[in-house]
């Protein structure tokens, strides 16, 4: 992964995410979140026009980190991965993905919630990786067991994080940044 996106990533410690929606709101929502000063921003792909949309933005604002999320599948990956965009993130984890994010180069953080799926991350020589679904898998409490066993990974949690419980996540040793829909 790519030195100055991960210290991007820990100056702004809050990454928000954009979920479903029409054009229109995801690119009111991109509006106000630049005029909160965010630099990088996940955009799901949860809905039809998402990537599309997605590529206007990035067009639009060139000096914007975007970031795809919801990336299920290495077919999904490999399309995406053809417009350039600043990172890619999968709500979990397999082999072809990994594979195919190192041999391309990509910033890609996939999906964890076992210390098996760590343990594959790993393999790929993956220490950054998102913690999903965080509190319905036991939120800051699991996150410090990890840290017990996986001293060199950092975790970005997501799911279930919000403006109410985001800083004891970033008070966590192991916690690189925190992605919500609420911020």
């Amino acid at each position: 992964m790519q030195s100055d996106f991960i210290k991007e990533i820990q100056r702004q410690k809050k990454i928000p995410i954009i979920g479903s929606g029409k054009p229109s709101d995801i690119f009111d929502k991109v509006a106000i979140l630049i005029s909160q000063e965010y630099k990088i921003i996940e955009i799901t792909l949860r809905s039809d026009s998402a990537l599309e949309t997605s590529v206007e933005i990035k067009n639009k604002y060139p000096n914007l980190i975007i970031g795809l999320g919801s990336i299920k599948s290495i077919t999904q990956l490999q399309e995406v991965s053809k417009y350039n965009f600043n990172f890619y993130i999968s709500p979990g984890i397999n082999e072809k993905m990994l594979d195919f994010s190192n041999t391309k180069d990509l910033n890609f953080i996939p999906g964890i919630s076992t210390s098996s799926e760590i343990m594959k991350g790993i393999e790929y020589d993956y220490n950054i990786l998102k913690f999903f679904h965080s509190e319905k898998n036991g939120g800051t409490s699991t996150l410090k067991f990890f840290n017990e066993i996986f001293r060199d990974i950092l975790f970005i949690p997501t799911g279930g994080v919000n403006k109410d419980n985001c800083d004891s996540y970033l008070q966590e040793n192991n916690v690189l940044a925190v992605g919500s829909t609420s911020f």
